[in-house]
């Protein structure tokens, strides 16, 4: 029986009559007129602020964070559910222009926090009603270089709806606008790149290689306006660095809360990885029945497909491996289940891919996804379940320590997920459903430990290309196929040359260097795992401190404490393949059975 007969979530208890209903109206204008009334606020903080005033301020602004965010998700999912509904475009806009003005908010106090005096600093620090927010002003204090003075983080920071987030716009109306003749077997159709990307995994390799050709074909009109959003997000940053005296990886890095040498020695861990992950290739090649693999056949899946997954099971099978390990994180998947947080219905209008929300003002979360009915699904609501546990465990803390970052964040995902899959590895004895599960795992390892280091070298590539003028689209293609074969080595004959168009990922206008959290992500949550996971439900209270921690230490201190270890060094990351050893090791030795 299912524990949540509907597949659809519920959104009207956040704001009942939908995006453009009096609630939500009611609520956009109330915290409209509250940004205008904080912003003049914090702005008239002196340059040495008295404690009593600035500590108001903060406590204000903080106040409406938490309901800024429940505004903001609310508008992301109402657009994800209804991606092309105008009222939900036009609420993910207005979550987007008020998260802007809340930055811009900031700008005067971020800089007394770090421009006013040691006296004045120690004095806001010790007053009783600051208690819960010390470790932010501390981290703000220490990071004050990397703001402008404040009239000029002022003015970049209310450019930046009109500059940098226009030119993330243009590329997102290219790629949304984007369709693509393709045939499937059945007649010619028009498909999004969305569409048409799944058919890179199919069995046909015929099908699969097409699909992959197609897409490449589709991405390139879009080619020279692609080089010029880069020009320009990469350029702007450029001189934001510039300016600030920053190196292109300072920012990155202290957003994803991990040193320079932390983030080195996860890229060293990465090429180490590499005789595993050519091992992989070079067996999933010989397995299809070739030398070397397209770039479709690094998707294309092997072993036996086990058929179709209900909803009600998997749910029943996710909450019953959580239990194994954790009673308190099995109850609170039930409750999120049965309190429809979850949609995972397949119909039209609906953007594709998933996600995990926080709604901090109710304490609740909410998950979007699409049900496929497959081992991947399963993974998928395994992982948000995750995040939305590790939310929960963050609703016992204050809100001013609830500051996750990205390389954190994907902690109590993947050790869900780490759960489903070693629960599922566990109970199939059939070799070929084995197979299926271990190369959907290598895949996985390949995605965090090849994909994403290239995409980190290649969008540092960029930057080198930028200082030399334009960016020019064959030379930043160029750049993609070597890089990326570098990473996949010799047994993919031949990579995606169009993947700097196609990856979303580079051309979001607020965040550099998006992606190498998740290679952060897949490691660190296996050293977490390999740490807790064999104490059983003893090891859960250590896991959820850790959890807990995650709002507000940065990742060095984390794994010095919980785990013992020294994320500066390549030789911690590096135990971090233990998993994917043992994986790989039980695939080839299924094949090579075979």
């Amino acid at each position: 029986m299912s524990i949540a007969p509907t597949e659809t979530w519920d959104l009207a208890s956040v704001f009942p009559g939908g995006p453009g209903g009096d609630a939500f109206n009611r609520e956009a204008d109330a915290l409209a007129a509250a940004l205008t009334t904080l912003t003049t606020l914090a702005d008239a903080l002196p340059h040495e602020p008295d404690a009593e005033d600035f500590a108001r301020t903060l406590l204000e602004l903080f106040s409406l964070s938490e309901r800024l965010d429940q505004f903001a998700t609310y508008a992301v999912c109402a657009g994800a559910e209804d991606a092309t509904g105008k009222a939900a475009v036009r609420a993910d806009a207005l979550g987007n222009e008020l998260a802007n003005r809340y930055s811009r908010a900031w700008v005067v106090p971020n800089a007394r926090v770090g421009t006013c005096s040691d006296t004045a600093f120690a004095a806001l620090c010790t007053r009783a009603d600051m208690r819960d927010m010390v470790g932010m002003l501390e981290e703000k204090r220490r990071l004050a270089r990397f703001r402008l003075p404040e009239r000029e983080e002022a003015l970049a920071t209310e450019l930046m709806r009109d500059s940098v987030s226009g030119w993330g716009e243009l590329y997102d109306m290219d790629a949304g606008a984007l369709r693509i003749r393709f045939d499937r077997g059945n007649g010619e159709e028009s498909l999004s790149p969305g569409q048409l990307a799944p058919l890179l995994g199919n069995d046909d390799k015929a099908l699969r290689d097409r699909a992959a050709t197609a897409l490449e074909a589709g991405w390139r009109p879009i080619a020279p306006r692609a080089a010029k959003v880069l020009t320009h997000l990469t350029g702007t940053r450029m001189v934001l660095n510039d300016r600030r005296n920053l190196h292109m990886l300072d920012e990155p890095c202290a957003n994803a809360k991990i040193e320079r040498d932390t983030l080195d020695a996860m890229i060293e861990a990465a090429r180490r990885a590499q005789p595993l992950m050519r091992r992989y290739l070079a067996a999933k090649a010989k397995h299809l029945g070739g030398p070397t693999l397209s770039w479709a056949d690094t998707f294309a899946h092997i072993g036996t497909n086990t058929g179709k997954i209900a909803y009600g099971d998997a749910q029943q099978f996710i909450v019953e491996q959580f239990d194994a390990f954790s009673p308190s994180l099995a109850g609170f998947a039930r409750t999120a289940l049965a309190g429809r947080w979850v949609e995972v219905e397949d119909r039209p209008g609906k953007r594709g891919g998933g996600f995990c929300a926080d709604l901090p003002v109710t304490h609740q979360s909410r998950i979007f996804m699409t049900w496929g009915a497959s081992a991947r699904s399963v993974s998928t609501l395994a992982h948000e379940l995750g995040h939305a546990f590790h939310n929960h465990v963050l609703h016992e803390v204050p809100s001013a320590q609830r500051r996750v970052p990205m390389t954190l964040a994907e902690t109590a995902s993947t050790f869900a997920e780490l759960l489903v899959r070693e629960a599922s590895l566990a109970q199939v004895t059939e070799e070929g459903a084995r197979l299926r599960l271990l190369d959907a795992s290598l895949a996985d390892a390949l995605a965090f430990l090849c994909n994403i280091p290239a995409r980190f070298e290649l969008e540092q590539a960029l930057y080198r290309l930028r200082a030399e003028g334009p960016l020019d689209p064959d030379a930043v293609e160029a750049e993609t196929v070597a890089i990326f074969s570098k990473w996949y080595g010799p047994t993919v004959e031949k990579v995606d040359p169009t993947f700097w168009i196609s990856k979303a990922h580079f051309y979001i206008p607020t965040l550099s260097f998006y992606n190498f959290p998740y290679t952060f992500g897949y490691l660190f949550s296996n050293l977490v795992y390999e740490r807790f996971r064999p104490l059983g439900a003893a090891g859960a209270p250590g896991y959820e401190r850790l959890l807990r921690r995650t709002g507000d230490a940065w990742a060095e201190p984390i794994a010095r404490d919980e785990l013992g270890v020294d994320l500066g060094s390549p030789d911690t990351w590096t135990s971090a393949l233990k998993p994917v050893e043992r994986d790989l090791a039980a695939f080839l030795a299924i094949l090579e059975g075979s």
